[in-house]
């Protein structure tokens, strides 16, 4: 809940979705029940960690080729929305390692998440496939309302009367064939606005792979450069290790050095004093003696 009185910046985060899923594999041995168990405790564990007054909205999917859930979760913390703060870089480690972890000691077994640079990835192909497949029903549904269509507009076999010869330009027929011929004209109307309408939900859904695939491409192409970049920077880095390897061998060289000579300056300046003293102490005998 808002406790601010400050007004909510407009490019502020008001709902971060998170997407519970796994693999068809693990889905495939799933029955109903459980299926439906996995989905609400996902639900549950993540109400208890953000608020169940944050969760905006939880959709499940079970009706596209991998089973999912979509949940909105506002970014609520002390009164203030804080995306950044909320899901930050330990919050997705946390999601990957400690959420399976969680649904493991529920008898679920899951796995860790991706990595995090593989995310984007990943769901961009996800929503891909998931697009695809939404696609490959609307071509079924619409090539069956073309069928459905084609029959509806078979008005050849209803049986009329030929025209009279006072009044060729109506003909007769059976009152059951005109209901029957005004509901097929209801029907192709009805039917030639779905096929518009699948149309046009077509063309939306091949835009959306489109510009899926587009996002793919350059999260693959920001992944090999991050990668490549990953590559140099081990490069220099090994090249910098050598480098302070090599000073070090030259600093304790020097060290040594610094070692050896202090010690036989030390030395020559002890010799120099007992030099000096002996040189005083004869002085000193030679005044006595005179």
């Amino acid at each position: 809940q808002k406790v601010s009185e400050r007004k909510t910046r407009k490019d502020a985060v008001l709902v971060n979705e998170l997407l519970v899923t796994s693999d068809r594999k693990f889905f495939d041995g799933l029955d109903p029940a459980e299926q439906k168990r996995f989905f609400e405790e996902s639900y549950k564990l993540f109400s208890e960690r953000y608020g169940q007054q944050n969760i905006a909205y939880a959709t499940v999917h079970n009706d596209e080729k991998t089973p999912h859930m979509h949940l909105g979760v506002v970014p609520m913390r002390d009164g203030k929305l804080q995306g950044k703060n909320i899901f930050n870089r330990q919050e997705l480690q946390w999601m990957q390692e400690e959420f399976p972890k969680h649904m493991q000691t529920l008898g679920f077994e899951v796995e860790r998440g991706i990595a995090s640079d593989r995310k984007h990835i990943e769901m961009s192909r996800f929503k891909a496939l998931t697009l695809n497949e939404e696609i490959k029903t609307l071509e079924k549904e619409t090539e069956a309302l073309r069928n459905a269509l084609t029959a509806s507009k078979k008005v050849d076999e209803l049986q009329v009367s030929k025209p009279s010869l006072f009044d060729r330009n109506h003909v007769k027929l059976p009152v059951e064939d005109f209901e029957a011929l005004k509901a097929r004209a209801k029907a192709t109307e009805a039917i030639e606005s779905t096929i518009a309408t699948h149309e046009k939900q077509f063309d939306d859904m091949f835009d959306a792979v489109v510009s899926s695939d587009r996002k793919l491409d350059q999260e693959k192409s920001k992944t090999e450069r991050l990668q490549k970049e990953n590559s140099q920077l081990k490069q220099e880095n090994q090249e910098l290790r050598k480098e302070n390897k090599t000073l070090r061998s030259k600093l304790n060289l020097l060290v040594e050095f610094a070692k050896t000579h202090l010690d036989k300056f030390k030395e020559w300046q002890k010799e120099r004093e007992q030099e000096k003293q002996k040189t005083m102490a004869r002085k000193r005998d030679q005044e006595l003696e005179r």
